[in-house]
C-alpha cells in the first residue's frame, strides 16, 4: 500500500485558510450569539479578507454546516459498513452508546447554545445548519444503503439529524449548558449521548408509545 502523496504549499495553504475561518467562528460563537456575527468578524480574526472568506464559505452558516459535517464523518467512519447496512439505526445506536461522539461536535452545539435564547434569526440559521446536515449525510448513506425506494435513504437522513436536533435541544434545556469556556463536564457529555440515544430509540421503535 503506497503512502498518500504529500499535500503542496497550495493545497496546505487552502486547508490552513480553512481551519483558520471555522476556528475564528468557533471562538466568536462562545462570545456572542452566532446570529450576531458578521463574515467581517471572522475574517478579520481569521486574518484574511472578506473576499477571501466568501472563496471559500457562501455564508456564516455554511461554515458552521462544513465544520459539523467533518466532524460528523469522523462519527460515521467508525460505525462498520456491514452493521450500517443490515440495521443503520440499531448501528448508530451502537455507536452512541460507546460513548463515541467527538467532543469537539458537542463543543460546537454547547457554544452554539450556551445563551439558552435564540432570536428569530437565530432559529432559521438553526434550520439552515441542520437540513445542511441531513442532506450530507444522505450523499455519505446513498453508496452505502443502496435500496430500490428513492424515498429510503432521504427519509433517514432527515429522521437521523432531527434525532441529533431534538437532543440537542432538550441537552441544552436540562443541563444548562455554559459554554463560555468551551469546557464539557464527563457528567454533560454522558448526559449529550443519552439524550441521543433515546431520540434514535424513538426512531427505531417507530415512535410508538413507551412507558
Amino acid at each position: 500500500m503506497t503512502s498518500p502523496s504529500p499535500l503542496g504549499r497550495r493545497e496546505l495553504n487552502k486547508a490552513r485558510t480553512h481551519e483558520a475561518i471555522v476556528a475564528a467562528l468557533r471562538e466568536l460563537v462562545e462570545r456572542m450569539p452566532v446570529e450576531e456575527i458578521t463574515v467581517d468578524q471572522v475574517a478579520e480574526r481569521a486574518g484574511i479578507s472578506r473576499r477571501t472568506f466568501f472563496n471559500y464559505f457562501g455564508s456564516i452558516p455554511a461554515v458552521l454546516s462544513s465544520a459539523m459535517a467533518d466532524l460528523a464523518a469522523q462519527m460515521l467512519g467508525m460505525i462498520d459498513a456491514d452493521a450500517l447496512r443490515r440495521d443503520p439505526v440499531t448501528a448508530m445506536r451502537d455507536l452512541v452508546s460507546r460513548g463515541d461522539i467527538p467532543l469537539d461536535l458537542l463543543g460546537w452545539l454547547a457554544a452554539l447554545t450556551h445563551d439558552g435564547t435564540q432570536t428569530d434569526a437565530g432559529v432559521l440559521l438553526e434550520r439552515t445548519v441542520w437540513s445542511d446536515l441531513a442532506a450530507w449525510l444522505e450523499e455519505q448513506l446513498h453508496p452505502v444503503l443502496a435500496s430500490s425506494d428513492p424515498l429510503y435513504v432521504p427519509t433517514l437522513a432527515a429522521a437521523v439529524m432531527s434525532c441529533f436536533k431534538a437532543a440537542e435541544q432538550a441537552w441544552a434545556t436540562q443541563i444548562g449548558i455554559d459554554g463560555a469556556d468551551g469546557a464539557l463536564s464527563p457528567t454533560d457529555v454522558a448526559a449529550f449521548h443519552d439524550h441521543l440515544d433515546r431520540a434514535l430509540g424513538h426512531l427505531a421503535q417507530g415512535w410508538r408509545p413507551t412507558t
